[in-house]
């Protein structure tokens, strides 16, 4: 099999999956002004349907088309349910500040219900409005029960969308990788759906119209019968018999036409050269507008797939080999270290440390400012503090003391127990975080997720007291306290990193 040759399985797949992530960037493109999301999701999905159904009529030009000539009524269509999206977000912010407890049962439930159908209906209208020309009102209704009768397919996909947001939350470092991947698999999978009712409605109507049209057809088909009869008599010679004089005539002009000479089939150099000079072929005597429009078609998908493919090689090898050079990365929160403070803890404990040339440490200012005084804030900086520390852009964190209380947990930081010989550390030297038994009998994430989390109960040391020394080092203000708290690492190496970078802070370990 020619894997290069254009209507290979493999080459097509290649090109759906490229017609797929461009058309996916002219929609996010054409979505930033807000108010054209609307058109712009419509014109997706006319286009993402062609593109599933085999039809070869490109990517640009479909997608414009279809995104002037449904823009009125898409807009609209899409202003109206924003006003229900903002209510909606009103609504849940209410919940969530009066407390899902001390919330009504039928408030929650309107809610929830409120929050469903908006969402099926937005998936479900504007690939209705692509298809089809119907009035406003028409659209929701078709809409409401498009998503009543593929309400499991739907729920099946809104989970896959809403996983994706979260990877791309949790592994914010895989991004743009799972984001395309997600992106294309739910575009793929949502034409399915819609396509496969869409068919479904329209062999149903063109069954009504063809039980319509037989009554006609039927009361045609004497008047027909007649009209043939009389044309076959006026070919009928003098005995009687049909004439093939016009049969005759087609035949000699069909042979007496000279015929293209059939081009011997190339069968020089590899398969590789063969198919570009049938390419070349191609292009030959084209006009430069032309040309344009045929790479367009043609090439320009599988081009930006084969770079996009390349970009993501690229980026995840400059990343790969970055964490393989990694020694050791650093944060700071409520605390600036002076220049040469950085390089100590960079430089000079690779220096230190004996590591080899192109290995690498960093301490990174994370604009995590704690403030106590701030409560939404705070819980902003703990989501995003979480974040940072659960993909692993910190081994270590410097915090002011004000700072490691607020994030003092055993899901970010280590027990110490495990990384410090104790005997050489008194008491007074950690920040203790105690750890009490869970007696709400409320399920946990683990619980949902069938994991069987050992409870760890009692008082744990998890960072530990800068020296005043060490915070000279650092160019740390020596008028506050600052700790030091070592995140859990995903390297076989990583405690003993640990431990090597606090015997160079302390002098023992």
């Amino acid at each position: 099999m020619n894997l290069l040759k254009p209507d290979s399985p493999v080459m097509n797949l290649l090109s759906t999956i490229a017609d797929l992530i461009v058309l996916h960037l002219l929609f996010v493109i054409c979505c930033l002004p807000i108010v054209t999301i609307g058109a712009a999701y419509s014109a997706k999905y006319y286009v993402a349907m062609k593109i599933i159904r085999g039809e070869d009529s490109g990517v640009f030009a479909p997608f414009f088309k279809a995104f002037i000539r449904n823009f009125k009524q898409a807009t609209l269509v899409w202003l109206t349910l924003l006003v229900a999206i903002v209510l909606i977000v009103i609504d849940w912010r209410w919940v969530i500040l009066n407390g899902w407890s001390n919330t009504a049962f039928f408030y929650k439930f309107g809610v929830i219900f409120f929050t469903i159908l908006v969402w099926f209906i937005t998936l479900t209208i504007f690939p209705t409005i692509a298809r089809y020309e119907m009035k406003t009102s028409e659209l929701f209704k078709a809409a409401l029960i498009f998503s009543i009768i593929k309400f499991i397919p739907l729920t099946l996909i809104s989970a896959l969308i809403i996983g994706s947001v979260v990877a791309c939350i949790w592994y914010a470092q895989w991004f743009p990788l799972i984001y395309f991947f997600s992106t294309t698999t739910i575009t793929y999978f949502l034409s399915l759906v819609y396509i496969k009712q869409f068919d479904k409605l329209e062999k149903v109507q063109a069954e009504k119209l063809e039980a319509k049209k037989a009554a006609e057809e039927s009361a045609k088909a004497a008047e027909e019968d007649e009209e043939l009869e009389a044309d076959a008599l006026l070919d009928e010679d003098a005995t009687g018999e049909a004439s093939y004089a016009k049969s005759k005539i087609v035949a000699k002009e069909l042979e007496t036409k000279p015929r293209k000479a059939e081009e011997e089939e190339d069968k020089s150099g590899n398969k590789l050269t063969r198919y570009i000079r049938s390419e070349k072929k191609k292009l030959k005597g084209l006009t430069p507008k032309q040309k344009a429009g045929y790479f367009i078609q043609y090439y320009l998908p599988t081009t930006v797939l084969i770079l996009l493919i390349l970009g993501i090689i690229v980026w995840y090898g400059v990343d790969i080999y970055k964490s393989k050079m990694k020694v050791i990365d650093g944060g700071l929160i409520n605390g600036v270290v002076s220049d040469e403070g950085r390089l100590y803890a960079t430089e000079g404990f690779l220096e230190w440390g004996g590591y080899g040339k192109g290995r690498t440490a960093q301490l990174l200012d994370t604009e995590l400012s704690f403030k106590s005084d701030l409560e939404f804030e705070d819980k902003y900086l703990e989501i995003a503090f979480r974040a940072s520390v659960l993909t692993g852009q910190f081994d270590y964190l410097i915090m002011r003391e004000d700072a490691v209380d607020n994030y003092s947990t055993l899901d970010y930081f280590m027990d110490l127990n495990n990384l410090l010989n104790m005997d050489n550390f008194s008491e007074d030297d950690f920040f203790y975080y105690t750890e009490e038994a869970d007696t709400s009998g409320g399920l946990s994430i683990d619980d949902l997720l069938n994991k069987n989390k050992e409870e760890k109960v009692g008082t744990f040391p998890i960072a530990l007291k800068l020296t005043e020394e060490a915070e000279e080092k650092l160019g740390l203000d020596t008028k506050y306290t600052y700790y030091i708290a070592f995140t859990y690492s995903t390297e076989a190496s990583g405690d003993k990193t640990n431990q090597k970078f606090v015997e160079y802070l302390f002098g023992k370990c």
